[in-house]
């Protein structure tokens, strides 16, 4: 019993001498996958994207007091979420609107301080990370700066 289980081992080091020797390249190049005829299933994969960058907000002087957020594009990004902080700029974001543009102009705002975020989305499964938040944008009571 000894002997057949020194040749088992042996056998064995023997195979993972022959597949070290063969090397990583020919394992890598030379695997098959098959599914059995019996089996179905899809696979779909896609890096999740990129945050959005360059994000800027500008506030609209004089004309009702508005913000206007632009950022880069999105390779294959069906929407963008635009998300609003009255807070400070890593306070609590809330989704103000998703759009299909990479701009995005607020409703008519009340004085305060406001910061935004931007997500892209591809499909309704894989959303980026958010981008940086804007520079601070002060709404005063009589101007917008």
């Amino acid at each position: 019993m000894c002997r057949s289980a020194l040749l088992v081992a042996v056998g064995i080091l023997a195979v993972f001498s022959l597949l070290a020797s063969s090397g990583a390249a020919w394992g890598a190049a030379n695997w098959t996958v098959h599914l059995a005829a019996s089996s179905s299933g899809e696979a779909q994969s896609q890096a999740i994207p990129a945050a959005p960058v360059a994000t800027s907000a500008c506030a609209v002087p004089a004309s009702g007091k508005k913000v206007t957020v632009t950022w880069a594009a999105i390779t294959h990004a069906t929407n963008y979420g635009v998300y609003q902080s009255t807070t400070t700029a890593t306070g609590t974001y809330t989704l103000q609107q998703t759009v299909t543009v990479a701009t995005w102009t607020s409703g008519t705002l009340a004085a305060g301080n406001y910061w935004y975020e931007v997500v892209a989305n591809i499909g309704t499964n894989w959303a980026s990370v958010k981008s940086a938040a804007t520079a601070q944008r002060t709404i005063s009571s009589t101007t917008c700066a």
